[in-house]
């Protein structure tokens, strides 16, 4: 009869042992963020604010570094008043006004193509746009692309002309470098 107190024993420790592999293959999302809860830019382009100003996905398209470009994005405007937006580049200015509430897509907007002259970076780089609205001003890095993404051709000013594919004689010539 004394077996009996060593077997409970033996299955106490067998459950705690259990208990302890359990909590050591999920225990790590006790102490760590949620990565479902992690907000982050899901596009090529930067999220930022300026004053009550949304910026939401906002990049720049050229086809290469000193070549016109065509800014791309969305500014929501989530006050009740009108808000002036002036953008500044190297080289020039533009001047939007987003309506209460309201919005401006830059793609949507026929009357203003959003071309700057000159685009002083290459596709992958950032630069350097100064956001102001009303009398808040950031410095925002913009990321540059170009048409290589085909969702992104039609802004490429001038057109878009891919880079050829090399021909077979072509691949073997480099291979054999």
């Amino acid at each position: 009869m004394k077996s009996a107190p060593k077997k409970r024993a033996q299955q106490a420790v067998a459950a705690g042992a259990a208990v302890f592999a359990i909590l050591g293959a999920t225990g790590c999302a006790a102490v760590n963020p949620q990565a479902t809860t992690i907000q982050y830019a899901a596009s090529d382009g930067i999220v930022d604010s300026v004053g009550p100003v949304l910026l939401r996905n906002v990049l720049i398209i050229t086809s290469d570094e000193g070549e016109p470009g065509t800014l791309l994005g969305t500014l929501f405007n989530e006050s009740d008043s009108a808000v002036q937006v002036t953008i500044d580049g190297e080289n020039e200015s533009s001047q939007i006004t987003i309506p209460a509430e309201g919005k401006y897509v830059f793609e949507d907007e026929v009357d203003d193509d959003g071309t700057l002259q000159g685009v002083s970076e290459i596709p992958g780089a950032l630069v350097d746009l100064d956001f102001t609205v009303n009398s808040e001003s950031a410095t925002i890095r913009v990321p540059v692309l170009d048409g290589t993404l085909e969702a992104y051709r039609e802004y490429v000013p001038g057109g878009f002309t891919p880079d050829p594919e090399p021909t077979e004689e072509e691949d073997s010539e480099s291979e054999g470098e």
